[in-house]
């Protein structure tokens, strides 16, 4: 990690990447660092380059802020999130830090938003404890 990479830098590669036909580009906050404000300002200087429509966002939960993240993203037009059930995870060049959002989290909060996500809230988060449960130690993630 060298710092927050600028906002402009991050809507030129997804310009880039538009252009090179790519049908939907992830934004990921992997370390989990981002706050709403960056996240809002990031997403503002990539909608100026590529469709609303185009774009997803990656939000760890490092920082506990990845639910207020996806809200300024859903304010922004975003409608598209990856998440990992029972916030799972990690990443390989940074040791400390959590996994993706919790799905079940995500689901919970878009249902209480109003939005209808077509998953059954109740499952996930049986599958959420189920794989905690195999995997013993693991710090919890943010439900």
């Amino acid at each position: 990690y060298d710092g927050p990479t600028p906002p402009a830098k991050v809507a030129e590669v997804a310009d880039r990447l538009f252009a090179m036909g790519c049908y939907e580009i992830s934004l990921g906050d992997t370390l989990g660092k981002g706050r709403p404000d960056t996240v809002a300002r990031m997403l503002i200087a990539v909608k100026n380059a590529v469709p609303v429509g185009r774009l997803a966002g990656h939000f760890h939960d490092t920082g506990g802020r990845a639910i207020a993240n996806i809200d300024v993203a859903l304010s922004l037009g975003l409608r598209v999130f990856d998440a990992a059930v029972g916030g799972l995870g990690g990443c390989p060049f940074a040791p400390r830090a959590s996994g993706n959002v919790a799905t079940e989290a995500v689901v919970e909060h878009l249902h209480r938003l109003g939005y209808e996500t077509g998953l059954d809230l109740e499952a996930l988060r049986a599958a959420a404890a189920m794989a905690r449960a195999m995997r013993s130690g693991e710090a919890a993630a943010h439900v």
